[in-house]
């Protein structure tokens, strides 16, 4: 299967360079970040094109990625669509197929300065740390620190996600002690109301802005009998947000309960990208 996948990602890397890359210089003064679970990435080749197809539209200047298993996939499919400066910073291996967290974005828009690992939320075995990437705009401006999460999931798992947001928040104090604009994002598996509290808390102690904190809708759990639709995806941000959205089927399909789960859901990820400028 997964020379399967490679044979066909360098396939679209020879008809998409052809034609031309994706993006361009940072916008000035505006990032336009995503977030996006791309669930076991790569679990089939229509996943690996519906989820990139997804990417391209978002026409982010930076994208956070989580449950990236084959890195190597990963990256050769974000530059045969995006182009071929396209980078992915990301977390060190730990175990075999493990899952990856990163931050995609384009050389020709930023320079990567740094990446810092904050292991103090890797509470358990498989727990995943906070990844931190500072990149600046090529064009001049201020550095941006993106701090990555994926928490630990499941309602049986809030005790832990508990010590791991407070952790959180004092690694994105530090992070807005620096005077460098901060993007805090990722798999929050925010599954209870305590969740909530805990991030507007984190807002609060860090000066951000919580810019995901109205969003209806970021996750399609699987269920034997329904697919209730969940808040598991945030974003925080050093300024006011211009704008916020889910993206996916979560822009299609709106957030209800539901008998099934949207076909989005199975194809591509039982997560929706989230896309947020500021």
């Amino acid at each position: 299967m997964r020379k399967w996948l490679v044979a066909c990602a360098a396939l679209m890397l020879a008809v998409r360079l052809c034609g031309g890359e994706h993006g361009g210089a940072a916008r000035p003064g505006r990032v336009r970040i995503a977030t996006f679970n791309i669930e076991h990435f790569p679990q089939t080749a229509r996943q690996v094109t519906g989820a990139f197809d997804e990417i391209v539209a978002l026409d982010a200047d930076l994208v956070a990625a989580e449950e990236i298993t084959d890195v190597p996939l990963f990256v050769t499919t974000a530059r045969a669509r995006l182009g071929a400066r396209w980078d992915f910073v990301r977390d060190p291996d730990r175990f075999e197929d493990d899952h990856h967290i990163g931050v995609l974005f384009d050389r020709d828009a930023w320079r990567f300065v740094s990446r810092t690992v904050h292991a103090e939320t890797c509470i358990g075995r498989y727990d995943l740390p906070v990844l931190e990437v500072r990149l600046a705009p090529v064009a001049g401006g201020e550095v941006v620190r993106v701090l990555v999460v994926h928490l630990r999931p499941l309602t049986r798992g809030r005790p832990v996600r508990a010590q791991q947001l407070a952790l959180l928040g004092r690694i994105a104090q530090a992070a807005r002690a620096s005077g460098e604009r901060v993007v805090v994002l990722g798999d929050f598996n925010a599954t209870e109301d305590a969740d909530r509290d805990d991030i507007a808390t984190l807002a609060r102690t860090a000066d951000l802005q919580w810019a995901t904190e109205e969003l209806a809708c970021s996750a399609f759990w699987r269920r034997a009998a329904d697919c209730p639709r969940s808040r598991l995806d945030h974003v925080l941000t050093s300024e006011r947000p211009r704008g916020m959205e889910a993206r996916g089927a979560c822009a299609t399909d709106g957030c209800e309960w539901a008998d099934r789960c949207p076909l989005w859901a199975t194809e591509v990820s039982d997560h929706c990208p989230v896309l947020v400028d500021f």
